[in-house]
Parts: C-alpha cells; structure tokens; sequence
C-alpha cells in the first residue's frame, strides 16, 4: 500500500523510466551501485535504461524505493523533469511517451 504521507522524498507524482539515469548520474553511482540500490541485476538497469526492457510497475516501484533511500528529493526531482522536457523539446520527441 502506497504511503499517502507528503514529504521531501516521497514523490507524489509519476516518475518513468527517463529518470533512471538522471538519478544515477545525479548521485554519481555505476550501474552495479545502483542496480544494488533497486534490487536488479546492473545488466538489466541497463537494459531498461537503453529502452531494451519494458518498464513495469515492479521495476517503478523498485526505482520510487530506491529514490528515497537514495534522498532524492521532490525538487530535485521537479529540475530533472525539467530537464528531461528540455531535452525532449530540443530532441524533438513528444515529452508525454513516457518511452
């Protein structure tokens, strides 16, 4: 059951699968480290963040946990979905696929 408790770290919105490696460069982690950190082989974080892998809810859910043992917190967050509709506008790619 998801926590509905409001906090820095407990993000209230929905975070894809665009976020995984923003997260692991942000915290400077190698694949292996944050494979750890979610539970997953370091194979298949980079699988899924090459697109080569669908992104279920088990694997949201493994990152959203992982995000808050890492302390990402809601603005970080908010500046890396910011940066994420950047790049997808100077891309060209429509911010809303969710990949």
């Amino acid at each position: 059951m998801e926590s509905t408790r409001k906090g820095p770290y407990n993000h209230d919105y929905e975070i894809d699968v665009r976020y995984l490696k923003q997260v692991r460069l942000l915290r400077d982690l190698t694949l292996k480290e944050m494979g750890n950190q979610m539970g997953i082989a370091d194979s298949v974080l980079c699988r899924l963040e090459k697109g080569r892998l669908k992104y279920t809810p088990v694997y949201h859910k493994r990152f959203k946990l992982a995000c808050g043992r890492l302390k990402i917190s809601n603005t970080e967050a908010r500046h890396m979905a910011k940066t994420i509709e950047l790049r997808d506008i100077r891309e060209g790619r429509n911010s809303d696929n969710g990949i």
